[in-house]
């Protein structure tokens, strides 16, 4: 059996988007599975808008996903030579033609005049001027064009420099690449593709083109839709198995299984079919297989992937972590939702002082204040009954203790439930919050 070999080949002109880092997927799975290798193309001949920062970028996303390429990175700028040579031999054979480059209709007129090539010239290869080009897509099924339809494409500009449609020809031909996977706004390109390798009497790839991925308003996806750089996502708090997961399922599928990783990957991709519509990315989607990674995770795991400080491994960091993980969808939510375990609050939000600290605040607070003095074990239950016990005598819903109690403590409204916050923090903490707490709300009181 020949060996699958297929590639990816960005152009250095901007970040790896989601889009690109699926389509590569894509790619990289359909050679594993069937093992082979996925090679990985710069396509930088474009010298005004490439840039190295985007191609390390590029790197790096794959890098991060944890996308394995079986090559050293090709650089379509080191091959100007090899392009020059295909693009003489296609004029000499009579399977290109120079011209003005005006237009392609009235360059027609030079297909048999042997023009000299100077530096106003451009070279455009002769597309058959009758029949088809047809070929099988192993997503969109067989495609076809009229041939007519087809105009001759410039394969060398005035500069000298080779045009997008030649030097993918042959570099894959040179890389000897059996499938292309790319996205299917190159699908009018792979009949210009075809026709040069038929040209060179060299065997066509075989081709598949991936539909877009949407918005869920239906529209092209673009940042408003909360599509980023791949890199973006890690900085948002994103596992790469968390991603690379929901681009698998973006566009793939095998029956009603959701959770593929690693070698599972590999493995089932073969058996799964690609959708031949375009994809609907959903933030809450990604967000969900986001907590499902998370959740599989040990805590000294996630001690290590939780970039922060306050997370160092002690056995009070830990039970922090483990008391919120189950809030927590992205690794970032660690950090947005623990500030309270580390540090006493320094800043109350006015609107919630307002909503939840009313006249009686003050003299609930402080029964509640001296009823937990009393207590001599410091655990949950007990914390709980002491509050339970003063809403009780009070009469008042428990909202009118818990959420005044839950701001004095963590500055916000939303935690894990507060007997626990205070088991947590500890007595000594507890009580050095809500003093502090009580003196505040006094003074705005007194202000007043």
């Amino acid at each position: 059996m020949s060996l699958v070999r297929t590639r990816f080949a960005p152009s250095p002109t901007g970040y790896l988007h989601i889009g690109g880092a699926r389509t590569a997927l894509f790619a990289w799975l359909y050679a594993k599975s069937q093992e082979g290798d996925c090679l990985l193309r710069i396509e930088d001949t474009d010298k005004e808008r490439s840039k190295d920062e985007y191609t390390t970028e590029i790197i790096e996303s794959f890098k991060w996903l944890g996308v394995e390429f079986d090559n050293k990175v090709v650089y379509q700028s080191n091959n100007a030579d090899r392009y020059k040579e295909v693009i003489d031999q296609l004029l000499e054979q009579g399977s290109a033609y120079v011209c003005n480059g005006e237009d392609p209709e009235t360059d027609k007129e030079y297909r048999d005049q042997n023009l000299p090539r100077d530096n106003k010239t451009v070279v455009r290869f002769k597309m058959p001027k009758e029949g088809t080009t047809v070929y099988a897509d192993i997503v969109k099924g067989q495609i076809e064009v009229a041939n007519e339809q087809l105009d001759d494409f410039i394969i060398e500009r005035s500069d000298g420099s080779a045009t997008y449609n030649l030097c993918v020809v042959v570099d894959d031909l040179d890389s000897n690449i059996s499938h292309v996977i790319r996205g299917d706004d190159h699908v009018n390109n792979t009949f210009k593709q075809i026709n040069v390798f038929k040209a060179l009497n060299k065997n066509v790839p075989i081709y598949g083109h991936v539909p877009m991925i949407l918005g869920e308003d239906g529209k092209r996806l673009s940042k408003r839709h909360g599509a980023l750089g791949v890199r973006e996502y890690a900085a948002l708090g994103i596992l790469p198995e968390a991603l690379k997961n929901y681009l698998l399922r973006l566009g793939w599928s095998l029956g009603d299984d959701e959770i593929f990783n690693g070698e599972d990957m590999k493995k089932s991709f073969q058996s799964g079919i690609l959708n031949k519509s375009p994809a609907t990315f959903s933030m809450d989607k990604l967000l969900w297989f986001n907590k499902y990674y998370l959740d599989q995770m040990s805590i000294d795991q996630l001690m290590k992937v939780v970039a922060l400080n306050d997370f160092d491994g002690s056995e009070y960091s830990k039970t922090v972590m483990e008391t919120i993980r189950d809030r927590c969808s992205t690794l970032n939510e660690f950090s947005t939702n623990t500030d309270y375990f580390f540090k006493d609050p320094e800043v109350y939000d006015p609107s919630l002082l307002l909503k939840h600290c009313k006249e009686d605040t003050f003299n609930n607070l402080s029964l509640l204040k001296e009823q937990l003095k009393e207590l001599e074990i410091w655990e949950q239950t007990y914390i709980k009954e002491v509050i339970d016990r003063v809403v009780s005598d009070l009469g008042i819903g428990f909202g009118k203790i818990g959420l005044p109690l839950r701001l004095a403590l963590t500055a916000t409204v939303n935690s894990p439930s507060i007997d626990q916050v205070c088991e947590i923090l500890g007595k000594e903490i507890t009580f050095r919050r809500l003093e502090n707490f009580l003196t505040k709300i006094q003074n705005l009181k007194t202000d007043q």
